[in-house]
């Protein structure tokens, strides 16, 4: 499970035996929030706050082209 993104204290990760749709997991210590490459929505989250919900969200956007093109090479689907 690679690291793919490490900014503001999340770690953006793709699993690599993961399933459709794309998504990535963004940790913070205990605190995990899935997002939907798609359309950014969360798709679950775990001890994080709003605020870390929107953090992790903001990340995801910025490098979401990247992360999108990781998830087909991984996966060979978007």
């Amino acid at each position: 499970m690679p690291t793919l993104v490490r900014q503001n204290g999340f770690r953006v990760m793709i699993h690599t035996d993961d399933h459709a749709p794309a998504h990535v997991h963004c940790y913070r210590g205990k605190k995990l929030v899935v997002v939907t490459l798609a359309d950014l929505s969360v798709r679950d989250r775990q001890h994080a706050s709003d605020r870390d919900v929107q953090v992790a969200l903001r990340i995801v956007e910025q490098h979401r082209d990247r992360l999108r093109q990781a998830w087909r090479d991984f996966h060979g689907e978007d």
